[in-house]
């Protein structure tokens, strides 16, 4: 009787539902994940406890709602789970930031399982992957509403000689992605496109390169490292990026970003003068 109870019922109220996500079985985490509406604290508690059927089910339904948590748990259990993976794409909510970390983290499944059936297509594998991910990195940045208004603020400040260290920080903060990502790109002059992919990509000793080729502090590094792991965040994770931090010399890390910058010229076929004079300071 508990289960059409805990999923249909509109007398169980949140803290009912609380209750019973921590420490129900698998039966009744089941049951709670078929509810019409689910607030945030109760998908996260299912998604923390619930086992392959319930996180489905919860990810399947249009009714619930996730907090940067919940998303963060999805994109991690989608890795290891097609259905879920598709399921979780699909949902019209999942923020963009959320969304780009799960291609990449399918697309690492999808290539490690090429590589077992054929190890010598191991390379071109690699490079479709990576191909694949920057097409939809950036058909994701020309066809999203809030990369554009993120943008468009950015850049304002940016012309406006505004956009400080602090405000970067400020960003990082408030977990604001694209406004983070945009600005560390206008502030190390970076192509948006590598600043995004060692954010979706985990290459955290990038940012950190980045961020001491310009002498940022550790205080705004740290900001924006934790903002790039998300829920992976830990002491022993933040302390060896401090251990990096400190060991890079500036001058080594701007020799570092110089290397990237001639590489990324080098891949970029070269406009014509009349065509490059006509650019405005707007990054790819």
């Amino acid at each position: 009787m508990a289960g059409p109870i805990l999923s249909r019922s509109e007398r169980v109220g949140d803290m009912t539902l609380l209750d019973g996500a921590r420490t129900k079985s698998q039966a009744h985490l089941l049951a709670i994940s078929r509810r019409k509406v689910l607030a945030e604290p109760v998908t996260d508690i299912l998604l923390a406890r619930g086992n392959k059927d319930v996180v489905l089910s919860t990810a399947k339904n249009s009714g619930a709602a996730f907090s940067q948590y919940g998303y963060s748990t999805l994109v991690q259990r989608s890795a290891t789970d097609d259905e879920l993976a598709a399921c979780t794409w699909s949902r019209p909510d999942i923020p963009r930031q959320h969304l780009l970390q799960l291609f990449a983290e399918a697309s690492e499944t999808v290539k490690l399982e090429l590589t077992k059936k054929d190890p010598r297509k191991a390379a071109l594998i690699a490079e479709t992957v990576a191909l694949a991910s920057g097409r939809v990195q950036t058909q994701a940045r020309e066809t999203s509403t809030q990369y554009a208004l993120a943008h468009a603020r950015v850049l304002s400040l940016y012309d406006a000689g505004e956009l400080s260290e602090a405000r970067l920080t400020e960003f990082a903060h408030g977990e604001m992605f694209d406004e983070t990502v945009v600005a560390l790109s206008l502030v190390c002059d970076f192509p948006v496109s590598l600043v995004e992919h060692a954010f979706v990509h985990e290459r955290s000793e990038q940012i950190i390169v980045l961020a001491r080729a310009n002498e940022m502090s550790w205080d705004t590094t740290k900001a924006i490292l934790k903002l790039q792991a998300r829920t992976r965040d830990s002491k022993q994770q933040s302390e060896r990026s401090f251990e990096t931090f400190m060991r890079l010399k500036v001058d080594t890390a701007k020799k570092a970003v110089g290397f990237y910058r001639l590489r990324e010229r080098a891949k970029t076929p070269r406009l014509p003068a009349a065509e490059r004079a006509g650019r405005s300071l707007i990054i790819q």
